[in-house]
């Protein structure tokens, strides 16, 4: 398998134009072609004060999982336009984080977001890394994004690169879509209040059960930041 192209963080990520075809394993659900123009960046760029709020939160509850697990090097697999890694860097300064996303212009947008890094692009369901490469893996608010079997088959590959753990997050149904109700957002998307993009709907325990249906990881907490569900599985 040959090496992706990396995107370093100390140089200018340049303007020039992505034509690729919108990717599904993505952590904004519809790639932009200058990386902005996405889902998940409004998400993160949000004015809206409750918003910010729960974004914020959200943040504070994976950095913990993941500084809890004590890792020197971690994969932000799906990494959208490199917030998570943000927050994780400021709380672990000497961690070495690697990035990955389908959209090559939101890995160029993540560099520059994050000095010292390296992002690429690639899929989720051929990372080009190595076994064990990575002490941790992170996967946010991505696999709800994966049809059909897809989401089962990214986690074989987040397991296989990951030496000791793997952090992930999707939405907590039906809390997420009766948020959206609850505030007229996506009255016309159903199920009721989801997101367009998303081809997943998982409560807490049946995202648990899918996490462990592979055998090559064990669920070793399960909770969330509303409406959120975070999940942390370890390998067998």
């Amino acid at each position: 398998m040959s090496e992706p192209a990396v995107h370093q963080a100390s140089s200018t990520p340049s303007p020039s134009k992505d034509t690729s075809a919108p990717g599904i394993d993505s952590a904004d659900g519809v790639v932009g072609a200058d990386g902005q123009d996405t889902s998940n960046y409004r998400k993160h760029t949000s004015g809206n004060p409750l918003q910010r709020v729960l974004i914020g939160r959200f943040h504070r509850a994976i950095a913990e999982r993941v500084v809890a697990l004590e890792p020197s090097n971690f994969l932000d697999a799906g990494c959208g336009e490199g917030f998570v890694a943000r927050v994780l860097l400021r709380r672990l300064p000497s961690l070495a984080v690697t990035g990955c996303d389908l959209s090559p212009a939101a890995s160029k947008l993540a560099a520059g977001k994050n000095p010292g890094t390296g992002f690429a692009a690639a899929s989720l369901l051929a990372l080009p890394f190595a076994d064990d490469a990575f002490d941790v893996v992170g996967c946010f608010e991505v696999l709800e994004h994966l049809p059909d079997d897809a989401p089962e088959r990214a986690l074989r590959e987040l397991a296989r690169v990951a030496r000791r753990a793997v952090v992930l997050s999707v939405p907590h149904e039906p809390a997420f879509s009766l948020a959206n109700v609850a505030r007229g957002k996506n009255l016309d998307v159903r199920p009721r209040g989801s997101d367009p993009d998303h081809r997943q709907f998982w409560s807490r325990r049946a995202f648990g059960a899918m996490v462990v249906r592979d055998q090559s990881l064990d669920v070793a907490w399960l909770g969330g930041s509303f409406p959120w569900t975070i999940c942390v599985a370890t390998k067998r």
